[in-house]
């Protein structure tokens, strides 16, 4: 995380400032994947009924197809867009995700790490 933050507070981070640091680990308490999926409002960038559309598909493709499905990878807008709604999805069921849940959780996290692996490698 960021020192200047303050850890009670969850700040938005740009997809250009976002790097693999940010990203929570597969080991990490819950609260770290809502606290990271929180620092991009999906609601705000895409609207709350096409998020939750977005969301509800991408979410049905992976437990069809066990990957992140095609159309998300490369995507930040749609992969944080997709994570933000999962974490409100289990913060309005009050309760923790069920294994199969928090795989497809850190695959979509997974797949903003390769993104940002990819801008790294670029970089240099």
């Amino acid at each position: 995380m960021h020192e200047a933050d303050d850890p009670n507070v969850v700040y938005p981070i740009a997809h250009d400032a976002l790097t693999l640091d940010d990203l929570p680990h597969p080991r990490d308490p819950f609260d770290d994947v809502v606290r990271f999926a929180a620092t991009f409002d999906g609601y705000a960038h895409f609207g709350m009924e096409m998020c939750g559309e977005m969301a509800n598909r991408a979410h049905k493709q992976w437990l069809e197809l066990g990957s992140v499905p095609g159309w998300l990878e490369g995507d930040l807008d749609r992969l944080r867009g997709c994570l933000y709604f999962e974490a409100r999805r289990w913060i309005r069921l009050e309760r923790e995700p069920d294994t199969r849940s928090l795989m497809y959780v850190h695959a979509l996290i997974g797949a903003v790490g390769e993104v940002l692996e990819e801008r790294e490698a670029s970089a240099r």
